[in-house]
């Protein structure tokens, strides 16, 4: 028994960085999943109401995607 506890390498089990690195990637691409949603009811609720500002709707939805896209190369190239 002490073989194994002397033995454990418990950065092996217990490797931060690596955690770390798939929830950065896991939630970043929960959240440009989240924007593509949103994008899309915002395009139903751009269809369904008539508003002044449907373009500032989409040009924020638009965004959103687009940092989503970006925050999900960061998180997958450079982690």
């Amino acid at each position: 028994m002490d073989f194994w506890v002397n033995n454990m390498n418990l950065n092996l089990i217990f490797n931060f960085p690596f955690f770390f690195k798939a929830f950065a990637i896991v939630l970043s691409l929960f959240y440009l999943l989240y924007a593509i949603v949103i994008a899309k009811q915002t395009q139903v609720m751009n269809e369904t109401l008539q508003a002044k500002n449907n373009g500032i709707f989409s040009i924020v939805s638009t965004l959103q995607i687009i940092f989503g896209i970006i925050l999900s190369i960061l998180a997958i190239f450079f982690l």
